[in-house]
């Protein structure tokens, strides 16, 4: 049996095979328990600074990813902005019960999604969720195991940076996904750049 290679969706010219896998990712967040989801075209984004935020946060609190991401020699904004379609899905607090149960639900579709993407052919899609990943899967430790030299982040698979870890500005993120009552703290968000 020969093995081919698959071309990135993006060098294959197929919009349509693209705009297909987006509307199954959108399916997919909303069988997955998303009470809203958009796509949203993502080259002219805006970034804050949050260099800044890193002095407000204590010890405790801080994560691999939280209060801005650890990528020492990638921007993620450069990373970021090569993404031309990103699927931004959200759950409203109420109706999960608390605050931690939205986020698990956030970070549990934000790693369904990226994986489908992977298994589409969009092998480079990058998920975000909300919030810190401390406070979801280590929020018994007293530190994140990510930030001791030589120890890996004990849940690898599952955390990810938050979209407002990276800087990007939830209410214009909402306003392109069309939801103009969005209350940041009543609705998380999370997305997925696709492609």
């Amino acid at each position: 049996m020969a093995i081919e290679p698959i071309k990135p969706l993006r060098d294959r010219g197929d919009s349509s095979r693209l705009d297909g896998l987006l509307e199954s990712l959108r399916g997919l967040c909303e069988e997955a328990g998303a009470h809203a989801c958009a796509v949203i075209a993502c080259g002219d984004l805006s970034f804050a600074d949050r260099s800044a935020a890193l002095q407000d946060v204590p010890d405790e609190e801080r994560s691999i990813f939280w209060p801005v991401p650890r990528f020492p020699k990638d921007s993620l904004e450069d990373s970021l902005s090569l993404y031309e379609k990103a699927i931004v899905f959200g759950v409203q607090v109420e109706r999960e019960g608390s605050r931690i149960e939205a986020l698990r639900k956030i970070y549990d579709i934000a790693g369904r999604v990226e994986s489908a993407c992977f298994y589409g052919g969009c092998y480079l899609a990058i998920g975000l969720a909300a919030g810190n990943c401390k406070e979801v899967f280590c929020g018994d430790e007293k530190k994140c195991q990510a930030l001791t030299v030589g120890k890996a982040c004990r849940y690898p698979l599952r955390s990810r940076p938050s979209i407002e870890a990276c800087g990007l500005d939830l209410e214009a993120i909402a306003a392109r996904a069309g939801w103009d009552d969005y209350e940041p703290d009543a609705f998380l968000m999370g997305m997925v750049f696709v492609a």
